[in-house]
C-alpha cells in the first residue's frame, strides 16, 4: 500500500472507492465500507427490490405507493406454478402539510409451527395448507 501513497490524491482517491470499493469519501475523509460478503446470510432478510411506484395527488396532499420484492422466507419449489406471490413490502408515504406519515405493510409466507387451530386466511397460500401470510403493519408520522 506504500506504493498507492505516493500517488497523486485524486488517484488515490479513485483507487479506494472505485477500484476497491473499500472507501468512500465523505466530506474529504475516507469511511470504511461494509464488506457485504461477510453478511451474506443476511440477505434472505434485508434484501429488497423496488418494483413499482405511484403517485396520487388530492386537493391538499400527496400520496406515494412504494411496492418491493422481498426474498422469500420459506423457499417453495412450487410457488410460482400455484400463483403465489413472492414476498413483498408495501410502504405508503402520505404528505399533508408540514407532516410526512409512512405506513409499512410486510407480507412473508411462513410455515406455521401451532396447527392446533386453522385459522381462517383471506390471502391465496395454494395447496399449503401448514402455511400463511405473517401480516406486519407499522405506522409513524414525522
Amino acid at each position: 500500500m506504500d506504493i498507492i501513497q505516493k500517488l497523486p490524491d485524486d488517484i488515490i482517491v479513485h483507487i479506494y472507492t472505485k477500484i476497491l470499493k473499500k472507501y468512500r469519501l465523505q466530506d474529504g475523509k475516507f469511511i470504511k465500507r461494509i464488506n457485504i460478503e461477510k453478511y451474506k446470510f443476511l440477505e434472505k432478510f434485508i434484501y429488497r427490490k423496488m418494483v413499482g411506484i405511484s403517485k396520487r395527488s388530492f386537493d391538499d396532499n400527496c400520496k406515494i405507493e412504494i411496492k418491493y420484492d422481498l426474498n422469500n422466507f420459506c423457499q417453495l419449489a412450487d410457488r410460482k406454478d400455484l400463483s403465489i406471490d413472492d414476498d413483498m413490502m408495501y410502504i405508503y408515504l402520505t404528505f399533508k402539510e408540514n407532516t410526512i406519515k409512512y405506513y409499512i405493510e410486510r407480507f412473508r409466507l411462513k410455515k406455521v409451527e401451532n396447527m392446533d387451530t386453522k385459522r381462517p386466511s383471506i390471502y391465496h397460500k395454494g395447496n399449503y395448507v401448514d402455511y400463511d401470510w405473517e401480516v406486519f403493519s407499522y405506522t409513524y408520522e414525522i
